[in-house]
């Protein structure tokens, strides 16, 4: 006489994955719908990083076998003056520009509110936003004419007796510039977000702070600043993860004269691997900023939740 044998009872771990197995059996069409996606980024993202870390550590040519060097490519990226130089140039350039626009971006959206008639106050949302929708292509050519020795801001200057002012050919103006025209472009995306803070503010507050006898100035340092502030805080953390991300501008509007004082890093990693074809030095120096970008975003982003926790 045959007898039946008990099965074992299933352990925890395996009554997981049995349920594990279950859900994703009848969730199968939203994961198949995921599938691309996961694709477009492990081929146009995570390989392309793969490749760039393994290639910091290689001679590569440009013909024949890529030879393994070691830590060789960030002893030269570090020791490189230039390098040093673009670093500094992309802080400052960077950390200078996002605080700027923050700056005009308030100051925008404080005075555009201000504004009563619509159709005017509409007008004045799409000026300000328009550049915004341009690319550096376009812009930075504008700007190269307009700030030309023979441009239309020199032929004011002359027309009304004063010197032309060497915009491209001294080093002194190269910076200036890049923030100049960094802030009229990039501006008005920080304004939308900022206006969209200060209208949402309740107008019985404004109504109370004039009763109190508060003027303008105490309306905007202590209702519309800490109102707007968690929107301050989030531009903050999206301009950090872009600090050091100036390239097409500074491509496109760098001259011989001003170029040393406005290289930032993007552009030394452009022309070490397309320029000077050195694929090692320009992957290694790409991995270093990708590092740095990392370190920045996160310092900010705790910096950022430190306020949070503490103004509770």
């Amino acid at each position: 006489m045959s007898t039946i044998q008990a099965q074992p009872p299933l352990t925890r771990r395996q009554q997981h994955r049995a349920w594990r197995r279950r859900k994703m059996w009848q969730y199968k069409s939203i994961y198949l719908m995921i599938v691309p996606v996961f694709l477009y980024f492990a081929i146009f993202t995570f390989y392309p990083l793969g490749l760039g870390l393994v290639q910091s550590f290689q001679r590569v040519p440009l013909i024949g076998k890529a030879t393994y060097i070691g830590v060789t490519n960030y002893q030269q990226v570090l020791k490189d003056p230039i390098f040093i130089k673009s670093m500094t140039n992309s802080m400052l350039v960077g950390t200078t520009s996002l605080l700027i626009n923050l700056a005009v971006a308030l100051v925008l959206a404080i005075s555009v509110n201000e504004v009563r008639n619509r159709f005017s106050k509409s007008l004045i949302q799409t000026a300000t936003f328009l550049p915004y929708l341009f690319s550096w292509t376009v812009v930075g050519g504008m700007w190269l004419q307009i700030l030309a020795h023979n441009g239309m801001m020199n032929n004011f200057l002359a027309l009304v007796g004063l010197d032309r002012l060497p915009f491209f050919t001294s080093p002194v103006w190269g910076r200036p510039v890049i923030l100049f025209t960094n802030a009229w472009k990039q501006a008005g995306y920080f304004v939308v977000l900022m206006l969209a803070s200060v209208v949402s503010i309740d107008p019985t507050i404004y109504e109370a702070a004039r009763i109190d006898g508060a003027s303008r100035i105490k309306q905007i340092s202590y209702i519309i600043i800490p109102q707007v502030w968690p929107t301050i805080k989030t531009l903050l953390v999206l301009g950090a993860t872009g600090v050091l991300r100036n390239f097409d501008q500074v491509l496109i509007m760098n001259r011989p004269a001003t170029k040393d004082s406005i290289r930032t890093l993007l552009l030394y990693i452009y022309e070490e691997g397309i320029t000077k074809r050195r694929i090692g030095t320009a992957t290694a120096a790409a991995s270093v900023v990708m590092v740095i970008t990392l370190v920045i975003t996160v310092v900010v982003r705790r910096m950022a939740r430190y306020d949070q926790d503490a103004s509770y």
